[in-house]
């Protein structure tokens, strides 16, 4: 591989490689929003990091509604072993490769399964709809 080719790999790579963020460096209101992680923010890899900080950053500009849903998801993923956290990674890549309709059949068989209330989402507020 010529030097071009390797500078080219390099650049590629350099996501890979992003900065752990310490955790007094992020802002008041990201540390309060990301609370449940702190014991375990160090063990998080950068990309991690680097997403939930973004996602925190956020999370002012979001409704009231999707702000709990972000504390209760935050909580329960900082419960998470490594090893469920790859899982639940690995089976939400692959939801998002499903066809629309098999995901619109998972979403039924999931929440008829765990009866969690009115159905959320860009659809979400209504009584359930079969049809949809």
């Amino acid at each position: 591989m010529d030097c071009r080719h390797q500078l080219i790999a390099l650049l590629l790579a350099l996501p890979a490689f992003a900065c752990a963020q310490e955790w007094g460096s992020l802002s008041p209101g990201a540390r309060a929003v990301l609370a449940p992680l702190a014991s375990q923010w160090g063990s998080l890899d950068a990309e991690e990091q680097q997403r939930l900080s973004h996602l925190a950053e956020r999370y002012p500009q979001l409704p009231p509604e999707k702000q709990a849903r972000v504390r209760e998801r935050i909580g329960r993923w900082a419960t998470l072993s490594p090893s469920e956290r790859a899982r639940a990674r690995e089976n939400y890549q692959r939801f998002k490769e499903m066809p629309p309709d098999q995901r619109r059949d998972a979403i039924e068989r999931y929440r008829r399964e765990h009866d969690d209330g009115p159905p959320r989402g860009r659809h979400g507020g209504g009584p359930r709809d079969k049809d949809r």
